[in-house]
Parts: structure tokens; sequence; C-alpha cells
């Protein structure tokens, strides 16, 4: 059997996650992470360095095909300049991650298609962004940097001090911004491998993106997830087929979009439909650490096929499981989180997984080194049984000052 090396580029939960999965993998001969993490390095061998040209020397040096876990890099065009190289990588090309990378670019993209998705006004400054808000628009109402925020450049305003707080702590030199009308419904977060003319579903996912159950709290990257979505029906999934999936692999593909990896969409179902929020250019986080477990084929399967512009069969074989997941973040976050703390993992729950995140190794003991610290996710099948051991190892691991929401899946105790 010929193996192969793989490179995950990414530090987070999500690349901690992909390593698991691929670790699995007979076809595998080793495992590679830039920059990784401590929990990573139980897995792969991790390389400290950080920058495209860099990661293409690495990869070229042990001849790996590379999985990009971030948007930065794929922002930055590492794909490009893998593929230039004559390598083999998982991940869209600059003019695919531009889907992500430009808010004002997607929203073109779904006005041009007419995929469903938020009224919406494009402004250049904060200044203009007052102007146009005071004079056009009502409450409630989102705004949205143009470009990449780590999951925290969408502010929802529904009420006036809520838009002065954000008028305060925006510079003025910011934007451009994306001004959208405030929809009602449920968020579900769909995501599929593409190799830019066909696509297959990976099980969906919901993310909980409110630092607390305070609906008012802030946004954050998110702080949990459950998979697969047990009120989203099958006639939804096909609504979102023919209305936002086929036309824009449609649009990559008569663009000739070179994209070969994962395509992220995030949907609020509303009274009247789907509605598109968001596009990402890469697995969600944390959707990403209740999906992959959840996948019964060989991952490493699936994406040798994607890296040479294949799928490797018209459907990814599932486990019938169901999967929760919980965000375990430093105070503080996401404005100002606080790091440097101890973290003490205490014991270790039967069926639970813990994904590694900000943390770093001083002195031999693990510590805090970002806002999301790690994720611990239980997987079982029924929701209850997933929800309990996610919980259950979360309450095993000490972090002075930490918080996690407590409220996670809690409504789908029920659903198996």
């Amino acid at each position: 059997m010929k193996q192969q090396n793989i490179l995950i580029i990414g530090q987070g939960a999500r690349e901690h996650a992909l390593c698991q999965a691929l670790a699995q993998s007979p076809s595998v001969a080793k495992l590679w992470a830039s920059p990784g993490n401590p929990g990573i390095a139980e897995l792969a061998t991790l390389a400290p360095i950080q920058g495209v040209q860099e990661w293409v020397n690495l990869a070229d040096e042990i001849q790996a095909l590379t999985i990009v876990g971030p948007e930065v890099p794929l922002a930055d065009g590492i794909i490009d300049a893998l593929t230039t190289r004559g390598l083999l990588a998982v991940g869209p090309s600059q003019a695919g991650a531009k889907l992500e990378s430009s808010k004002i670019y997607a929203k073109s993209v779904m006005t041009e298609l007419a995929i469903p998705t938020a009224r919406s006004q494009t402004v250049q400054s904060v200044e203009q962004l007052h102007r146009v808000v005071e004079r056009e628009w009502s409450l409630p109402f989102v705004v949205k940097e143009d470009g990449l925020a780590q999951g925290k450049g969408v502010t929802v305003i529904t009420e006036p001090a809520q838009w002065q707080d954000f008028l305060r702590r925006s510079p003025l030199s910011s934007g451009p911004f994306v001004v959208e009308e405030y929809l009602e419904g449920r968020e579900v977060s769909v995501e599929v491998l593409t190799n830019g003319h066909q696509y297959v579903w990976l099980p969906t996912a919901a993310d909980h993106k409110r630092l607390t159950a305070d609906p008012k709290s802030p946004n954050t990257g998110g702080m949990g997830a459950y998979s697969p979505v047990p009120w989203l029906s099958d006639a939804e999934c096909r609504i979102i087929d023919q209305r936002v999936l086929e036309p824009l692999v449609g649009f990559l593909s008569r663009n000739g979009i070179d994209y070969r990896g994962v395509l992220y969409v995030g949907l609020m179902m509303t009274a009247a439909g789907p509605y598109v929020l968001e596009f990402n250019a890469r697995f969600g986080d944390p959707e990403a650490q209740v999906i992959l477990p959840l996948i019964a084929d060989d991952l490493y399967e699936w994406f040798s096929e994607l890296a040479q512009g294949r799928l490797l069969k018209p459907q990814i074989a599932l486990t019938g499981q169901k999967a929760v997941g919980l965000v375990l973040a430093s105070d503080g976050y996401p404005e100002q989180p606080r790091v440097g703390r101890a973290i003490d993992i205490g014991r270790r729950v039967s069926g639970a997984r813990i994904y590694y995140a900000g943390t770093t190794v001083v002195d031999g003991r693990l510590q805090s080194s970002g806002g999301r610290v790690l994720t611990t996710v239980g997987v079982g099948d029924d929701f209850d049984h997933a929800r309990t051991i996610a919980y259950r190892q979360m309450a095993e691991i000490r972090l002075d000052g930490g918080m996690f929401r407590q409220d996670i899946a809690i409504n789908l105790a029920n659903h198996g």
C-alpha cells in the first residue's frame, strides 16, 4: 500500500480534529502540522514556522499532501503556491477563498446568482456607515466587516446603546462594511466537499456564536456546536441544493475558479426559506470538531481524490451517531482574553474527545494562549448521550477564569 505524508496547516481545535481523523488512516505515512499545538503534537510532528513560502517549502521537502485549516493562508494564496510547485493540496485557490475574504464580493456573487440573502448596503468607512444608518436603516440591523475577522467581524445591533458602543469602538480608519437587514430564524451550517464542479454534503451542524445564552452577549468565533441538525428537513436540504449550492458551484465551474476543498455556507432558516448569511472557504470551527467524528469513511481517501480534482464517491459514509461540542474560553474573550493560565485536563471521560486550541506548554505545564482554549466533544447514539459525555469531560477540566456555555444543544436532548 502506497502511503502519503500529510501536512496540516493551522493550530486550532479544527486542525486537531483533522489530525485525529487522518491519524486513523492506514494510507498516511506521517503526519506533520504547522504550527500545531500541544494536543496535535501527540499525533503529528510539529513544524514551528509561519508564512506561505515557508509552508510551501516544507510541503515540497517532505512531499506532503497539504490540508489548510484556517482562512488567512487561503486568502493569501497558499493553494495557488502549492499547486504551482506541483504539490497536492486541499483548499480553494485565492480566487475561491475570496468568497470568505470579502463579504462585498460574496454579496455581489449572491446577487448575480439570485441566491437568497439579506438586503444589504456597502459603505467604505465608519463615517459613511454612520450617515447611511442614521438616514436609511432602522433597528435591528447587522454590520459586517468586509475582510477576515476570525469569526468576530459581525455585530448585531438591536438597540441604540449597541450602535453607539459600536461607533465608539470602531476606528475612523476602519472599513469597508456591509450593513444588512436582521433576519429572524434558526442558523445552520452546511458544509460540502467540492472539486469546483460537483459536491457532496458533509453532516449538517449548528453552532452557538454568542458568548453566553444572552442574545445580547458578544459574537464570538463559536462557543459550541452539534451535528447533525435534527430540525433541518430533507425538503429544506433540497431547497438549499437548488437555491444555493447548485448555483454557487456552477458559478465556480463556469468561471474556472479552482476550488478543491470545503465550502461552508452559513444559513438562516427563515419563514420564507433559507437565506445565506456567509460563505467560508474551509471547515468551520467549532463545526469541524462535531462533523469529523461522524464520518465513517477514511478521510485521507476523500482528501487524496479531492486534491486531484475528483470526488471519491457520490456520498460520504457516516456512522449514524450524534455529536455535541463545547468550547472552553479564557475570561475576557472575545475582546481581551487572559492567557498564561494553567490548564488541568483532569480525568479522561470514556467516549469524550478533547481538541486543543489556544494552548501552549511552558516549563512542562499546559497553559492557555488564546481566547478559545479547547473543545470537548461527546459522541453518542442520541443527543442526550453525546451532550452528557461532552459536559462530563468539561467538568473535569480546570482553567482559572475559564468559561463555557451550559446550554449547548440543550433543546436536542430527546432527539435520537
